[in-house]
């Protein structure tokens, strides 16, 4: 049996680590690409920075692949003690609510001072500040998603799955996915070129849909890049095989996908190109978690407080690092510091607001029902309560 579930299943403290990890990477990804060349983010700053670039670029590689797979393999964990009603409807109390509160709550905040940014840099006239902030508010858009889209694309995967466990059971998928790593193991060539044909059709749908309609079909892609890896967490799972893959990646296999990651992000001019840069993606994204995982195996497989801390902060953290980023980011369109020290300013200052926000809303239980921090607990299974 593997290291990941040797043990009690339910005290998986190694995971503690990741879990943390992967959503509090948050605060440095929205805080460096406000920076970034290569996206225009929400509230942008005229200023840009190589580095930031970068640095944007390469967390967004691995950090929801990281927290889908996560989210897959607790997900049929639960979903295979519980059975899939009782399963699917505490997943959509626990992620619904949240996703409900945080939108009445956090979103509009975000649309008025994503509207003041624009008048402070300059982009839309002060004198139309109220009818276009108006008119942001009641219409439904990319604002009205923001940050949440994690929890929209997690409730519709586990929707599915939950769907297809009933349709098929509970045994019948588990010897299904057996059955695939067997096959996967004992050909790995012709994996290996359907792997590659499948990347190639990826693509190939992904140009179609952009092109289709950019706006559009850029969200549609994004918010379903991540299923792939959400059933990799299931396929690993039910697989000591694959478990043992996870935590097996090096320091050196981490560099390989940190470049991979890099390559990932190059501009391609062709289909051949463009399928490429998705399999450099996957694989790079898999080394990094993989080495990551390595990482809490050996060192937080036991239960720690600190980090017991950060777990039960996380996901109040990620709902609210976002609005405080937005309010930073809009007032240092007023001065005119270097970015990388903006960057450090707002990275720092949305870290400790957010935390302590978590501390205010975790003395109440409507509140912590309402933002989700009550999803974890004590009991070394506060992974397993939020993403199951």
């Amino acid at each position: 049996m593997s290291n990941i579930q040797s043990g009690n299943k339910d005290r998986l403290h190694h995971w503690d680590f990741s879990w943390a990890l992967y959503l509090m990477l948050g605060i440095p990804f929205h805080a460096a690409v406000i920076y970034s060349l290569a996206h225009e983010w929400a509230v942008s700053s005229p200023d840009k920075s190589q580095v930031l670039t970068w640095l944007s670029s390469f967390l967004h590689t691995f950090r929801m692949p990281g927290f889908f797979l996560l989210a897959g393999f607790f997900s049929i964990m639960l979903l295979d003690r519980k059975g899939p009603m009782i399963w699917l409807k505490s997943r959509l109390f626990r992620l619904g609510v949240p996703l409900f509160s945080a939108t009445l709550l956090i979103l509009p905040f975000q649309i008025v001072v994503q509207s003041v940014a624009l008048s402070v840099n300059g982009t839309l006239p002060w004198a139309d500040l109220s009818a276009y902030t108006t008119g942001q508010l009641t219409q439904f858009g990319e604002p009205w998603i923001s940050h949440l889209w994690f929890l929209w694309s997690l409730i519709a995967y586990c929707v599915g799955l939950a769907m297809l466990h009933a349709l098929v059971g509970g045994a019948n998928l588990r010897a299904a996915l057996d059955g695939l790593v067997g096959w996967v193991t004992r050909n790995r060539i012709a994996s290996f070129i359907g792997f590659a044909g499948l990347c190639a059709a990826t693509a190939y749908v992904q140009s179609v849909v952009v092109a289709a309609s950019p706006y559009y079909g850029n969200a549609v892609i994004n918010y379903n890049a991540y299923i792939l890896y959400f059933c990799l967490g299931v396929i690993l799972f039910h697989s000591s095989k694959m478990q043992d893959l996870l935590v097996k990646p090096g320091p050196t296999a981490a560099c390989v996908g940190i470049v991979l990651a890099v390559l990932s992000v190059f501009p391609y001019t062709d289909l051949l190109g463009h399928t490429l840069n998705v399999i450099a993606g996957i694989a790079g994204a898999l080394l990094i978690v993989g080495y990551i995982s390595n990482l809490a195996v050996k060192h937080f497989n036991r239960p720690n407080a600190k980090v017991r801390k950060l777990v039960d902060a996380s996901f109040t953290i990620y709902l609210f690092h976002h609005p405080i980023i937005f309010v930073l980011a809009t007032l240092f369109l007023l001065v005119n510091l270097p970015p990388i020290i903006e960057f450090v300013i707002i990275a720092v200052v949305a870290g400790v607001s957010s935390y302590a926000i978590h501390q205010l809303i975790s003395k109440s239980s409507i509140l912590s029902m309402m933002l989700g921090s009550n999803a974890t607990s004590r009991s070394g299974r506060s992974l397993v309560k939020v993403t199951g």
